[in-house]
């Protein structure tokens, strides 16, 4: 099974500029990239207030995030399955800061989150500047995925 849903839930108070389909193709890829045999992922932007709920909950940490990510499979060897949360405030306030358009910085987080979920992480420079790395080369295949 290679599954992948794209979900905008209801407390998001700004444009999603991306269409869902083709963000579909793109986590696709990703996971085909990656070697994932199969996968069921969903995609959610979600707006602050719930992204704070998560972050609080989930992640023991205070206020809100960019993105998190959460592996739910219940064996490393089978089927990832997993979500990816991103919110969409985050990215366009971070897209300001870093002076890039509001789609690529979601496709940023998207790839980071999905990242996540394939194993990588950022625990030391090393692993962070790795990671960076993927997560830059893949955003560029997304961008010219779209044109």
């Amino acid at each position: 099974m290679k599954e992948v849903q794209v979900i905008v839930t209801e407390d998001v108070n700004v444009l999603l500029p991306l269409d869902t389909t083709i963000m579909q193709s793109y986590v696709v890829k990703i996971m085909d990239l990656h070697g994932a045999a199969g996968f069921d992922v969903n995609v959610v932007f979600v707006g602050d207030q719930k992204m704070t709920e998560l972050n609080e909950n989930y992640k023991k940490r205070r206020g809100t995030t960019d993105v998190l990510s959460f592996n739910l499979s219940e064996d490393a060897d089978e089927s990832i399955e997993g979500e990816v949360y991103v919110s969409l405030e985050q990215a366009r306030k971070q897209a300001s800061e870093y002076a890039v358009p509001y789609e690529e910085e979601i496709v940023r987080l998207v790839t980071h989150g999905v990242l996540h979920l394939l194993d990588w992480t950022h625990e030391n420079d090393e692993a962070q500047l790795s990671m960076e790395n993927e997560t830059e080369k893949l955003a560029h295949t997304f961008l010219g995925m779209r044109k």
